[in-house]
Formats: C-alpha cells, structure tokens, sequence
C-alpha cells in the first residue's frame, strides 16, 4: 500500500523540530486547466541546516512506490543554498481523479481535510467550486500514518519536542495553491497573478478553502457564434442563388417571340 505522500516525510519532519532551528516547506499546488483537465504538484524542500545535522537523508527518501502509483518524482535534489527539495507531479483528467488525488496526498489525518474539487455548467461557460479545510491537529500525529502510530504508541519524537518547547510552525510551512481557470467570483484565499494562496496553520486552527471560479470561453464562444452566422449566411447565398437563377428564366421565358404560323 502507497503511504501518503505527506506523511512520508513524517520522520523526516519529526527529526527537524528535534534538531531545531531547522526547517521544512511544502507547496501543495492544483493547477486546472479550462477543460477540467490537470496537474496536482508537491514540491518539499529541507534547509541547509538540515543536510548538515542529517546527512543521510537524501539516501533515506525512497519514492519507489510512488512512482508505482503514477507519480513523476524529481530528486531529492540539492538546492543552490544547501538545501535538499524533492517534486512530485500527478496528472488528472477530471475533478473527481484530482479530488482522490488530494486524498493521497494528505492520508487520515494530514492538514487537507475534506477536499473536493467540481465543475458544473457548459464547455464555454463552466464554474469550479473547490471545497475542504486546512488544519493541524495533535502536533506531530498529523503527520504520522497509522502503522507508526500503532507501532510507536504516539508521534515519532512527539515527547523530545514537548519538553524541549518547540513550535510546530517555527519548522515546518504548508502552502495549498489553487490556480483555476477564470474569474474568481469568491475565495477565502489569498490571489496574486491568478493564484490563490493560503497558509496552512499549524497550531489546530480550521481554514475554510470555499472557493468559486467561473471560466467563460470567449474565444470558443465567437467561434461557435461565426460558425451559426457563416452556416446562415451559406443558406441565405444558396436561396438567393436560386432565386436569381428563377428569375432570370423567368425573364428568357418574356423576352421569346411567339413564333408565326
């Protein structure tokens, strides 16, 4: 079975707060094109401070599995300033494959909650509702699948963060981007060059993703309208051609002599 994508940098995130002064960002981004169609994208990335104190951890991410499952993984890689980041990508071919798709990434009790994605209406007029909540709760347990759970009792390191005082949020950061085709009629997000934005907090408190975009095809719609007006004026030339054409034998038909006897 897939573990969720999220939950397999569990430990990973696990070690960095017992570390400290380390830190982890993910950026989860939906990307739907005007047919419905698209990419869902999770792109993890581990400071400098973290290959120094762990650097084994490029050798300990497996994503075999992952790729089993249709997933085109990109590194882990190093970044320019130490660092080490890790891309996943999974094509979808409609809003339900990209609602379960959003489902593996979080497992059972990961920050994305309830996530739905859906298009009602027309090709060249279509609204996108994207539905579910961000939230954390019980710290390092969301982001533990249950066989660890099970296994361990509690969260990976759950007790040394606890005693050392640590802040979830200080080391790790979950960014949810939706970039949906057409006008955003409402969002609780943040938009900025046609992407919505929101944080992901990390201290248990619920953000709504309600959303709402409508796409109108122009382009597909004059298309469509040029299509109707040239089919109408082909029927309009071909009853006028026939006309002129009746006419004109009409008219030989006056002009012919009657013939003498």
């Amino acid at each position: 079975m897939t573990r969720k994508i999220i939950t397999r940098i569990a430990v990973s995130i696990a070690a960095v707060l017992v570390l400290s002064s380390c830190r982890v960002d993910s950026d989860i981004t939906l990307a739907v094109k005007p047919n419905g169609t698209g990419t869902i994208s999770v792109v993890i990335t581990a400071d400098k401070a973290i290959v120094a104190k762990a650097p084994g951890l490029k050798a300990d991410i497996r994503t075999d599995d992952l790729v089993a499952a249709g997933w085109k993984v990109q590194g882990p890689t190093d970044t320019k300033d130490g660092g080490l980041t890790i891309s996943l990508t999974h094509d979808f071919m409609g809003p339900a494959e990209a609602t379960a798709l959003l489902g593996q990434i979080n497992g059972t009790r990961g920050p994305l909650h309830e996530m739905v994605m859906t298009r009602t209406g027309k090709d060249t007029n279509s609204t996108y509702t994207l539905a579910g909540r961000l939230e954390v709760n019980g710290g390092l347990s969301a982001f533990a699948d249950d066989a660890t759970l099970n296994l361990l009792g509690a969260a990976p390191y759950a007790a040394d963060v606890q005693a050392a005082g640590l802040d979830l949020g200080d080391a790790v950061g979950i960014t949810f981007n939706a970039n949906l085709p057409g006008k955003v009629n409402s969002t609780t997000g943040q938009t900025t060059d046609g992407v919505i934005t929101w944080r992901v907090p990390m201290d248990g408190t619920p953000t709504s993703l309600a959303t709402s975009v409508t796409n109108v095809d122009i382009a597909s719609s004059i298309s469509r309208f040029a299509k109707v007006l040239v089919l109408g004026l082909l029927y309009l030339w071909i009853i006028a051609s026939v006309i002129l054409i009746l006419m004109v034998l009409r008219a030989r038909n006056r002009r012919r002599p009657t013939p003498r006897i």
